[in-house]
């Protein structure tokens, strides 16, 4: 019992010294997803602010795959040192805990840091569709089962479960499609080959200002600052539509306390600065910084959120 507890308390001395020297290397931030993403507006301006904090660069390094199975499976298997770091999602962990998908590695086996920020996805429409309103766009889909068209930005994506959320809480039926990504499925709305998706406001935008599609109501109980005359389901009745993609750090399991302290004080500074919030403002994210006991706590509703949805509309990966 003594050899433990000494050797328990090295381990703690090693990891209470690296803490104090950290990081003393460049520190390199996973991105499993590909360039241009919704993930890339937070990676780009916080990698900036942790250069001026520590002096040491931040490494943005963009490992799409899998449904960001493979950035999440690298840093699951980095040295657990803090210098790898995941900027994590709902996608390779909770949601795909719910569908049952085979992992290269169990969604334990990366750590919470910090939480950076939440971002609603919103429900967008074709500007060629003639329902403007969600009870219009409701009521087509009750008179019309199967017909309406329903672009799913990603099989087992936030996009495509928020889709299944909204079929539960209207008991409507629609006429998806598959794409393998947002962007392809913003494309076809604007073209008018399919009439409804769900996304983030930051991916919308541009078809948004150019007059191509138009957001309808954005998920769960509040407003978005960065549209503030768009309603939110809560509002209209449908506070069960609720999907936010959150975005955080995480590190592989294993990574010392002291370590993982040290990387939250970091990070909740840089998502603080005023050059944070003024980035985060346009694309309607909610600034988090919580620590690593509150984002455990946020995954934990996490994985009840998506694995109810997924059961109830017994959802399997075709």
């Amino acid at each position: 019992m003594r050899r433990v507890f000494f050797a328990f308390l090295l381990v703690s001395l090693a990891g209470a010294a690296q803490a104090q020297t950290f990081p003393d290397r460049p520190v390199r931030l996973i991105v499993p997803y590909p360039a241009g993403g919704s993930l890339d507006t937070v990676a780009r301006p916080l990698s900036q602010l942790f250069q001026e904090a520590t002096g040491q660069p931040m490494v943005i390094d963009n490992r799409g795959g899998g449904n960001a199975v493979v950035g999440t499976d690298f840093v699951a298997k980095s040295r657990p040192d803090g210098y790898s770091i995941l900027l994590g999602t709902s996608g390779p962990l909770a949601i795909a805990r719910g569908l049952g998908t085979a992992l290269p590695y169990d969604p334990g086996d990366v750590v919470p840091v910090t939480n950076l920020v939440n971002i609603p996805f919103t429900l967008f429409a074709s500007t060629r569709m003639p329902e403007r309103t969600l009870a219009e766009i409701v009521a087509a889909a009750r008179a019309r089962p199967d017909s309406i068209t329903f672009g799913l930005p990603g099989q087992g994506s936030v996009g495509h479960l928020a889709q299944a959320m909204l079929s539960q809480a209207t008991d409507t039926r629609w006429l998806t499609v598959q794409y393998r990504g947002a962007a392809l499925a913003l494309n076809d709305m604007a073209a008018g080959t399919i009439a409804l998706t769900f996304t983030t406001i930051a991916s919308a935008r541009p078809l948004i200002e150019a007059g191509h599609i138009r957001a309808v109501a954005v998920t769960g109980s509040r407003r978005t600052g960065a549209m503030p005359d768009l309603p939110s389901f809560g509002e209209l009745g449908y506070p069960q539509v609720n999907a936010p993609l959150w975005i955080g750090a995480m590190v592989p399991r294993g990574t010392p306390a002291p370590v993982i302290e040290r990387l939250h004080a970091i990070l909740s500074a840089a998502m603080a600065s005023p050059v944070m919030r003024a980035a985060m403002a346009p694309v309607g994210a909610d600034i988090s910084g919580d620590g690593p006991a509150a984002f455990a706590a946020m995954l934990r509703e996490d994985d009840e959120r998506w694995g109810t949805v997924i059961r109830r509309g017994n959802i399997r990966l075709e």
